[in-house]
């Protein structure tokens, strides 16, 4: 299947780093000096489901079964959830809006991705008040203005920072905002100026239950995983170019290249649509095979395009070369990409870790992924991170750590 793709990481990416062979990278930096995320207080355990089901639904057709059946193999051992169990929202007759849930995100979930970017600044060592631009990204919120103007708000974001806030990219939202952060970075750097980027993720799952019952009422043959494998978070980074990086040993990842693209004819694989109860969220069953399949050319395009990875004396690198920070969409998807890319165990260790203690939080968790690979101990030197989201599109941006060399 061949790959609509944005290459505007290939032009800066190689010529950034044909000036560092050059002995002048210091011009062209852009690095991630900062990252947190934060989870919800609340817990959907393996059983919890269950009874919640109960609650609304006739256990016995088919599409409950199943839905059971895939919460007891999903390997997740916990789901953070931003609702209470006990919620009376949520546990009424009557299901609650999507003027209900977006409500609880306006307040909330702002409040989450509050928690979340006060982490990745205090990594940084920097102020709210340093902050250039932020970018933010999320799927399950709607209207204007967008919640990253109340987040900007509740951290003393001046009010004359640049913002952009992107939509509709489901899962792939956490890497693009690290991809439209480099790109401005990268053009500060061009225009002079300092760049101190704010880019957070947040997308609330837990919200959209009743929504997600009402289609398996609506369809009691279908299998719909979603209440399986989804949980709420939110997560930030900072990214700077060097002209806004005071200390460049706070650096975490250097931002190398980076790729996107949709791959045509598979928009009804994965979708994710409004609903006067919310959200009505899809995933196909042959979404594992499709994205499995489409993660090796983009590596490949890449990396063959590329002079820091093709330095004299050097192999060029393959996907062996790096360790993963995959968004982890399910366990049939981080098993699929081992085996197509020829994964060692040790590569996904991150994605594995983050998917089976806290399940999939959207466009928030490849964020929580790269946050989790820097802290479990010694890796490669070259990162790459993958994600996937409605569309069906693909976001990879190739990385090198820095802290701990």
């Amino acid at each position: 299947m061949q790959l609509d793709t944005d290459t505007a990481g290939a032009s800066n990416g190689q010529n950034a780093q044909n000036n560092e062979h050059n002995g002048d990278s210091s011009r062209n930096s852009v690095a991630i000096v900062g990252l947190g995320h934060h989870y919800p207080p609340y817990t959907n355990a393996l059983e919890d489901l269950r009874g919640y089901l109960a609650k609304f639904c006739d256990m016995e057709t088919p599409a409950i079964k199943k839905l059971l059946q895939v919460n007891r193999n999903t390997g997740i051992k916990e789901r953070p959830t931003i609702i209470a169990r006990d919620d009376p929202l949520f546990n009424r007759s009557e299901p609650p809006t999507i003027a209900d849930l977006d409500h609880i995100f306006r307040t909330r979930a702002v409040d989450l991705v509050a928690k979340a970017c006060r982490k990745a600044i205090a990594d940084w060592g920097g102020t709210a008040a340093g902050i250039t631009h932020t970018v933010a990204a999320s799927s399950t919120s709607a209207g204007s203005p967008g919640y990253d103007l109340l987040v900007n708000e509740k951290l003393g974001i001046r009010p004359e920072t640049q913002r952009l806030l992107l939509g509709g990219i489901g899962c792939a939202g956490g890497l693009a905002t690290i991809r439209t952060a480099a790109t401005i970075a990268n053009d500060a750097t061009l225009r002079g100026r300092p760049a101190r980027i704010l880019g957070f993720a947040c997308d609330l799952t837990s919200t959209n239950v009743r929504c997600d019952l009402k289609m398996l009422v609506e369809n009691p043959e279908e299998t719909k995983v979603s209440m399986a494998l989804f949980s709420d978070a939110a997560a930030a980074f900072v990214l700077c170019n060097s002209r806004g990086l005071e200390d460049p040993e706070r650096a975490i990842y250097s931002i190398l290249d980076w790729e996107s693209g949709i791959l045509p004819g598979t928009q009804k694989h994965e979708q994710c649509l409004p609903d006067p109860l919310g959200f009505r969220s899809f995933m196909g069953p042959d979404l594992a095979d499709i994205t499995s399949n489409a993660s090796a050319p983009m590596l490949s395009r890449m990396l063959g395009r590329n002079a820091w990875q093709r330095q004299d004396g050097y192999k060029e690198l393959e996907a062996a070369d790096f360790d993963w920070a995959l968004h982890p969409a399910g366990l049939a998807v981080l098993d699929k990409v081992r085996e197509s890319m020829e994964l060692g165990d040790g590569q996904l260790r991150a994605s594995f870790d983050v998917y089976e203690s806290k399940g999939n939080s959207s466009c928030p968790t490849v964020l929580i992924v790269l946050d989790r690979l820097r802290r479990i101990g010694e890796g490669r030197d070259n990162v790459v991170a993958c994600s996937f989201g409605p569309g069906l599109c693909i976001e990879m941006i190739a990385m090198k750590r820095l802290q701990g060399e």
